[in-house]
């Protein structure tokens, strides 16, 4: 027995009201194809960063303690976990930090520290721009509930 919602169990992408329509065809070959390019841009981006440090694959393995093939493998893979693309650039003596841009403009740099990861901290550090930071300590202890009050604000 499975706990999937009845006919979950059976579901296959490709069995739909749309399956036959050309246009859909489409669509799904262009997905595979930007997936297919995007995997193989992300593993030789990996790979530049590798070379742009002055770092072999073998280099890299013994920093991890892992085999070459290990490494090869990181490089390769589609989709990366932030733990195992940390992981990586930690082996070459690097720290992993993310900025995220949002639409309205905003960024916040998130940074990933892998000594974080075992200790019962957070495992990230989330550092707002400046603006940000100024209004939320606008709101800090005038309300019972900051943050719907924050949100709930216009951008200044």
């Amino acid at each position: 027995m499975n706990d999937l919602p009845e006919g979950w169990g059976s579901y296959d992408p490709n069995d739909h009201d749309r399956s036959d329509q050309p246009s859909y065809q489409v669509a799904r070959a262009a997905a595979a194809s930007r997936a297919e390019r995007r995997r193989a841009a992300y593993g030789e981006a990996l790979a530049a960063l590798r070379r742009a440090r002055a770092f072999t694959q073998v280099t890299v393995a013994e920093q991890l303690g892992v085999a070459q093939g290990e490494v090869s493998r990181i490089e390769h893979q589609g989709d990366l976990l932030l733990s195992t693309l940390a992981r990586y650039v930690d082996g070459m003596d690097g720290s992993l930090s993310l900025l995220v841009r949002f639409g309205d403009g905003e960024t916040m740099e998130l940074s990933l520290m892998l000594d974080s990861l075992t200790e019962r901290s957070s495992a990230a550090t989330v550092v707002p721009d400046p603006l940000t930071a100024i209004r939320l300590a606008g709101y800090i202890g005038r309300y019972d509930a900051q943050e719907e009050k924050f949100l709930a604000a216009p951008a200044a």
